[in-house]
Formats: structure tokens, C-alpha cells, sequence
């Protein structure tokens, strides 16, 4: 079978439910032409959605060429061509049934459950993938549904709406419409300007917000004694792209590998039973990571930090994109089979006899990558079709214990001469630029597209260095990675889904730096002039140590954004916050029941995720609050590192957890922690990313359960650091309100001394409690504090005159005594918050001086 079959048999599965979409318009021009199949006796009635996927590929004849997608589409549900006229042609029900396996597979992810409202199908909102996941005896959280919006990084996009499970009459016709007009554009632009075209885009922006199956109050009636109905928590787009993957594998291995020669086995494949046992294992599950980001990333003097960190992390994810765009190629693998790509980390769905090619495709970007500080490490397990169905979670945590051993043999199969061998030192001259900077010097001022081209399809590779540059280490995998600022028919856009017509595609990513303006030059310098420092102070220098002035477009620095703190609070110091996601592992390998632990729900998690760090964020940090006061250094997958005004810093943590509660539906099991520190804008870069690090490591086990933030070295809860946040504002009226001096902040510093270890106490008797450690609960319970330290606030604050400012101070005082009480009584809670909002509002008011 030739090229062209096989590209409109994967086209057939990607499009095989599309018209679960275009028939909840109940539009009569889709229903005349869907009609048609009965009316012609092609088709039964049932399972009207397969003529409305069939109508839409009829509409649209004139760019899907192949008649044989039609087919694909309107008989995926295994019934059989042969003696259907028009349709029946031999041998293709091997095809349809390698459609209908992979449908099934996919289509397994179906939850029954029996607390559903039975809607109207076109009216069925779907749920947010949160309301699925509970960790061990934590139960999920209230069910919350998505407006039918289409996908952008902006809020109504992927938050949810509320928990009415009901769409309004007629929702799904403008969305359709817009759909129809869009898809002219883009089918008449892909197919003239790039041959055979990737709709994963296109159908991500309309389908994100749709369910692919419904509570359908139809199916509650033919259900009637069981009472179960579908739960809508599986969007249309993941089942499509799942679908592709696995029937592309299934093509595969039924051409080239295990399933060659058994039609027989794969046509007496039946899934109602379940039984593959004469059916090899068809698929690869890959998973690919890069190493040692963190230690590329801020391995960097702190000169010139904030023009080569952000480079550096973004040259992380090119290198990603290029890995992913080199095992597509040699594995020959269409888009779909791309599970998952972010934050360094990457999954495809892969046919079992490419993997001699994906050992070649390993090896090569081995060799390619040995001089280089990142490495890429792949691992792979066999996935059955039953795998699909009752074991993808298992597989999942199999595939990332194996990328864990991978990642420890860097140097498995390298020549021994390429290891061993001595090697000529690189030396870098303390004022030579770093190999990335002109990523964010020039890549990034005005260039909004990219695009990915392999250097042997004849791509001449700009020669605008003389020394060694990024260019070159993604040259030796083969591949160069283009910015443009005009953007072409092959190029992906940032930051926007409006693409269809013009680009292949679009990309969110958090790229973006704070940049200078003419109007805010101006201010700055006023802004200097008035707090009677220097403006050569904050000047950047060349790599001769000359200074030249604020320019605009020009990256605002590391000691200009510690200045805008200064300006505003009197401290004179830069932010630094580091945050990710709690259990991620936990979260893909038991967080949902094992019953429904399928690839389209974990694909649908990861992308939730990724959507938050990498596209959502970008409407955060442009917020008024923060724009020009924050540098992202990297933002995705799961995590994220910013760094910036220390007070801005502080402020922009509150707001992502905050967001962040919204996002997951106040699920419990999905959690953040975070670290937050205040440094010299002087600090070194690689010192202050271990130590966000420790301070990490220590919000996620400070305390029995995660879910926390260090911040100035202690450990608390994301409600304690609120409270903290209520202390600096009380702190900050009693002086700048009601004339207390600064001796008040101090004195509540002072106040608080001996509380961290109440706190700490706390927590070693929970832990010795949850492993019964009876020897260490009796000496802890000897160490029980006496109540002396209740008083000492009080008598420190017994002076203060003004009548507000005492009714605060006994607020505080009441504060103070009632958590030092709950940490005599062994309940969880940190003392030390009023400590930290002290010190926060002690940095807050230096401007007094």
C-alpha cells in the first residue's frame, strides 16, 4: 500500500468522530448531506455521528482527495465494506477494523457512573479533568464544567465556569460555524503550501472544550436498569489524537511488523471480550527526557545574567522540539503520535518494529549531545491493546522507572576513544559572550514565529558567528532552528491561536522578558534622580567594561529590577521564586482509579498542566501589577522560576497559587509548593538557584503534607503565608497610618523568637504518631513548652498610645496567642507566619528612612 493509503488512513482515524462536533449544531445543511447515507442505504441510523464525520470530509472532497478516508470514517465502528455499493472494496476491512480496535481502545476510557443527570447530548458541558483525580483517601472535589470555548491562553479557555452541567440552546452552532469558516482557510492554505498537513492544531483550538461522550439522556433510557451514564470528563481532541496513535501503530505492525500476516487474528479480534492473545504487542510507549537543565541553566557568571539565563532555558525547549522533530522523521511518525512535549520532557505512542530505529535515533543524539553540558536520555516498554484498556497506568509508571536507570548510562554505547580520549579544554574568557546570548539579545526582541528545518533539505544555516553558538549544537542533530519576525507557511506562531490561513501552527511558550520603553526609560531616570543615586549605577556593560545608557528594547537587569523594589519600598533587593507541582508522579500513576487510567486522560492532564506553566502564564506576568518587574526564567511543564522586584515577587506567588486553586478545582490532591527568597542583586545566579532549590525541598517536607512555601527560611502553609501577608499589612498602618515608629515591626520580630522550634516540635510528633513511634512521642511529650512565651507579645506591645493602633495591636496579640495555644495542643500550625509577615513589612517600610 502506498505512502498516500497510509497518510488517508490516519487521517481517517484522526477525523473518524468529528462529526460527534458538527452534528450538535443541528445545522440543516451538515443534516441534508448526512442524510444522504441512509437515504442511499449506505449506512443504518445508528450512530448518526459517523455520517455527519463522513459529511464533513464530502464537504470538504476537493482537498481530502482519497475517497477511502470517507470510508474510514463511516465504518469505523467495525462494520464491514464488502457488497456495500460504492463502498465495498476487498481486502479494506482490515483497515476498518484496525480503525475500529484503535476507537475501541481509546473509547475504553468510558466511566460509568450513576449520579448523572441524563441531559439532552448537545447541551452535556464537559467536566474538568480535576474532578477525576484523588490521591489515596483524599476524595475529589466537587464536579466543574468548561464553558465551549475555543482553546487561547486566556483564562475562559481552560478554567472552569461553575458546576452547572448544562450548556445554553444552540451553544455548539456558533462555535461550529467559526469551525467551518476557519477550516476553509486552513485546508485550502495546507494543502497549497505544504502537501499533506498537520490538523492537530486546528483541531485542538475547537475541540479542547468538547466532550467526547455525553450523559446522553437517549443512552439512560436504553440503560435504564443499570442508571449509569457517561461522564464527559475526556475532551473530543485527546480521543482523536489517541485514536490516530494507536491505529497509526496498528497500520504499522500490520504492514511491516507482529500483526504481518495475521488478517484472520485481527478480524476475529472482538472487544467486547477482550482477548488479544494472538495479537502481539503492537505499540512502544517512549519516554524522553533532557538532563542536567538545571545546572545548564545557571551555570553562568551573574554579569550579564538576565541576557543568558532566559537563553539558556529557552534553549532547552528548542532542543525538545528539535529531539521530538528528529525521532518523528526517522521513525517516520505522524503528528499524533507526539503524546506530549514540555518542561524538557516528551512521550510518543510508537509502532513496536520501529525500534531498531528508535535505538538508531537514541544513539545518534547521543553522539550528537556528548560534549554538551545537556543530555537526552529515551526509554521505551512494549503496550498491548488490553493495555489500553486496563493497564496504561502501570505502563506509564513502568516507562518513567526505566528513564530513570537511562538516565544514569549518558555514556551506554558511545565509542570508549569518545569518552575516555583527552580532549581539548574550552575556556571561556570571563568577558566573552555565552554561546545562547543572542538568543534573547536578538532571537527575541522582534521575532513572534519560528520554525524547525532539518539542514539536509538543503537549509543554508546563517554563518553570523565565528566561534562555536547554539546554531551549531542543534546543527549536529541535523536540524536548525529558525526565529522570524514575518513568519511563513512552515512556521509556528507564539502565543496566539489565531493561525489558520497564514502558519502551520502555534506555540505557547513563556519567552517574553521585561524590556525597556521609551516612557519608562524616561521615568526611571527621574526615578533615580529623585532617590539620589547614580544613573551610571545601573548601566549596562559591554564585554569591556564600558557602560552605555538604557536603550530601549534593551532587557531591564537584574540591579534595575532591584532598584524598582528600592523605588517602592526601601530594600534594595531582588525575589526569587521557584515553584512546581506536588506527587506529579503520583498524580499520572494513581490518581485516577485504575479502571480509567487511560492515555487520553493522562494526555488531557499533562496538556492542563502544561497550559497553565507555559500559556496561561503569560497573562499573569502581563498583568499591570507585574509587567516590567518580573524576569520568567523558564515557565512550563510543571514548574516554574521567576525572578524580579522582591516585593512583586512575593506578590506574583500569592497570585499563581491563587489561580492556580481556581485552575484544579480546589482539588486537594493537586497541589503547589513553592520557595521564596530575598537576595542582593549582586548574589551569585548559581548560588541562589540551589538554594531556591534546598528552600524547595524543604516546603515539600517540612511539614507532613506538602502544599507549603519556605519563604525567609520557614516552612508555612499557602493560608499561614496569607495570614503573614494580613500581618505586614497591619504592621504597615500602624506606622505609615497611625504613627507607631518601626520599633513596633521590631519588636514583633523579637516576640517571635523560639517559636519555629513550638513549630518544628509539632511536626516530629506527627511523623512519630503516623509510624507509631512510641520512644519518640514520650521524649518530645517531656519537651513540652511552658506557656510563658503566650505573654511576651503582649508586654512587648503594652506601649503603643494611638487607640487604632492598639485595637491592631490586640488583633495581632490575639493572633499570636491563639496559634502558639494550637501548638501546645499538637495541631498543625506555624507560629512563625507572624514572624515572616513582621520581616515582610519591615522590608516593606525601609522607604521611611
Amino acid at each position: 500500500m502506498s505512502d498516500s493509503q497510509r497518510d488517508s488512513f490516519y487521517l481517517g482515524a484522526l477525523l473518524h468522530d468529528i462529526g460527534k462536533f458538527i452534528e450538535r449544531a443541528k445545522q440543516k445543511e451538515w443534516r441534508n448531506i448526512a442524510q444522504t447515507y441512509v437515504q442511499q442505504r449506505t449506512v443504518s441510523r445508528n450512530h448518526a455521528h459517523r455520517r455527519y464525520s463522513a459529511a464533513f470530509i464530502r464537504q470538504f472532497r476537493h482537498l481530502f482527495s482519497d475517497p477511502g478516508i470517507e470510508r474510514y470514517v463511516l465504518f469505523h465502528h467495525g462494520g464491514r465494506t464488502k457488497g456495500r455499493k460504492d463502498y465495498g472494496v476487498l481486502g479494506e476491512d482490515v483497515l476498518l477494523q484496525l480503525i475500529h480496535i484503535a476507537d475501541v481502545s481509546a473509547s475504553k476510557e468510558r466511566q460509568q457512573v450513576y449520579d448523572l443527570e441524563p441531559l439532552y447530548y448537545t447541551r452535556a458541558r464537559l467536566q474538568s479533568i480535576f474532578s477525576s483525580i484523588a490521591l489515596g483517601e483524599l476524595k475529589p472535589p466537587p464536579v466543574k464544567y468548561f464553558d465551549l470555548n475555543t482553546f487561547t491562553l486566556y483564562q475562559d479557555a481552560l478554567f472552569p465556569a461553575g458546576e452547572d452541567s448544562v450548556l445554553p440552546r444552540g451553544a455548539y452552532k456558533p462555535l461550529v460555524d467559526e469551525f467551518e469558516q476557519s477550516c476553509s482557510r486552513f485546508l485550502e492554505f495546507a494543502k497549497q503550501e505544504a502537501g499533506l498537513f498537520d490538523l492537530l492544531p486546528f483541531l485542538q483550538k475547537y475541540l479542547q472544550a468538547v466532550p467526547a461522550q455525553t450523559p446522553n439522556r437517549y443512552t439512560a433510557l436504553k440503560r435504564f436498569a443499570s442508571g449509569a451514564l457517561d461522564k464527559p470528563d475526556v475532551n473530543l481532541f485527546d480521543h482523536l489524537r489517541v485514536t490516530a496513535a494507536i491505529a497509526l501503530c496498528l497500520y504499522d505492525e500490520w504492514k511491516e511488523g507482529d500483526w504481518k500476516g495475521k488478517d484472520a487474528d485481527i478480524l476475529n479480534y472482538s472487544s467486547t471480550k477482550d482477548d488479544d492473545r494472538h495479537l502481539p504487542a503492537p505499540c512502544l510507549l517512549v519516554s524522553g527526557d533532557i538532563s542536567g537543565i538545571q545546572d545548564f541553566i545557571f551555570n553562568v557568571p551573574s554579569k550579564g545574567a538576565a541576557k543568558t539565563l532566559k537563553a539558556r532555558s529557552f534553549f532547552v525547549q528548542m532542543l525538545g522540539d528539535v529531539c521530538v522533530q528528529k525521532i518523528q522523521k526517522k521513525l517516520d511518525l505522524k503528528p499524533a503520535n507526539l503524546l506530549y512535549n514540555g518542561g524538557g520532557q516528551f512521550y510518543f505512542l510508537v509502532p513496536k518494529c520501529k525500534a531498531q530505529d528508535l535505538k538508531t535515533c537514541k544513539d545518534e543524539i547521543a553522539r550528537a549531545l556528548i560534549d554538551e553540558e545537556l543530555f537526552v536520555s529515551l526509554a521505551s516498554v512494549e503496550v498491548k491493546v488490553s493495555d489500553f484498556m486496563k493497564k496504561f497506568g502501570t505502563k506509564w509508571k513502568e516507562v518513567n522507572e526505566q528513564l530513570s536507570i537511562e538516565k544514569l548510562r549518558k555514556f551506554k554505547g558511545q565509542q570508549w576513544k569518545n569518552v575516555f580520549w583527552p580532549f581539548k579544554q574550552e575556556i571561556r574568557e570571563n568577558d566573552e559572550r555565552d554561546l545562547f546570548f543572542d538568543i534573547t539579545d536578538k532571537k527575541f526582541k522582534k521575532n513572534y514565529y519560528y520554525c524547525i528545518s532539518a539542514v539536509s533539505e538543503g537549509v543554508k544555516v546563517p554563518e553570523e558567528k565565528e566561534k562555536k553558538s547554539w546554531v551549531d549544537v542543534l546543527g549536529k542533530l541535523g536540524y536548525y532552528f529558525e526565529f522570524q519576525e514575518m513568519g511563513s507557511h512552515e512556521s509556528f506562531v507564539f502565543n496566539t491561536t489565531d493561525f489558520e490561513g497564514k502558519f502551520a501552527g502555534f506555540r505557547f511558550s513563556v519567552k517574553d522578558l521585561p524590556r525597556w520603553a521609551e516612557a519608562s526609560i524616561a521615568k526611571f531616570k527621574q526615578d533615580v534622580e529623585n532617590c539620589g543615586r547614580s544613573l551610571e549605577e545601573y548601566y549596562d556593560k559591554d564585554k569591556d567594561g564600558k557602560r552605555w545608557g538604557l536603550e530601549p528594547d534593551n532587557i531591564i537587569t537584574y540591579s534595575q529590577l532591584a532598584f524598582k523594589a528600592y523605588k517602592e519600598t526601601g530594600t534594595h533587593k531582588l525575589g526569587i521564586l521557584k515553584m512546581d507541582v506536588d506527587n506529579l508522579g503520583k498524580l499520572f500513576s494513581d490518581g485516577f482509579q485504575e479502571e480509567i487510567r487511560t492515555p487520553s486522560r493522562m494526555m488531557s492532564l499533562s496538556r492542563s498542566l502544561q497550559w497553565f506553566f507555559e500559556g496561561y502564564m503569560n497573562t499573569l506576568l502581563k498583568n499591570e501589577d507585574f509587567k516590567d518587574y518580573l524576569y520568567p526564567i523558564f515557565s512550563g511543564g510543571d514548574d516554574l522560576f521567576i525572578v524580579g522586584a522582591w516585593h512583586k515577587v512575593f506578590d506574583i506567588a500569592l497570585s499563581i497559587q491563587k489561580d492556580f486553586r481556581q485552575f484544579v478545582c480546589e482539588n486537594l490532591s493537586v497541589t503547589l509548593s513553592a520557595s521564596l527568597l530575598v537576595v542582593d542583586e549582586h548574589y551569585p545566579v548559581s548560588r541562589f538557584a540551589v538554594l531556591a532549590e534546598e528552600r524547595l525541598h524543604e516546603a515539600k517536607y517540612g511539614r507532613i503534607d506538602k502544599n507549603s512555601v519556605n519563604v525567609f527560611g520557614q516552612t508555612l502553609s499557602w493560608e499561614e503565608l496569607q495570614k503573614a501577608r494580613d500581618i505586614r499589612d497591619l504592621l504597615d498602618d500602624m506606622v505609615k497610618k497611625y504613627g507607631e515608629t518601626k520599633a513596633v515591626i521590631q519588636k514583633v520580630i523579637k516576640g517571635c523568637d523560639g517559636l519555629g522550634e513550638l513549630h518544628n516540635r509539632v511536626v516530629r510528633m506527627k511523623k512519630a504518631e503516623a509510624e507509631n513511634n512510641m520512644e519518640e512521642i514520650t521524649r518530645l511529650n517531656s519537651l513540652k513548652p511552658v506557656a510563658e512565651k503566650v505573654w511576651r507579645m503582649s508586654y512587648l506591645l503594652r506601649d503603643i498610645k494611638n487607640d487604632i493602633a492598639k485595637k491592631l495591636a490586640e488583633s495581632l496579640v490575639g493572633q499570636y496567642e491563639n496559634v502558639i495555644f494550637k501548638a501546645m495542643r499538637n495541631e498543625l500550625a506555624n507560629p512563625m507566619y507572624i514572624a515572616v509577615g513582621a520581616r515582610w513589612a519591615e522590608l516593606k517600610n525601609r522607604e521611611m528612612d
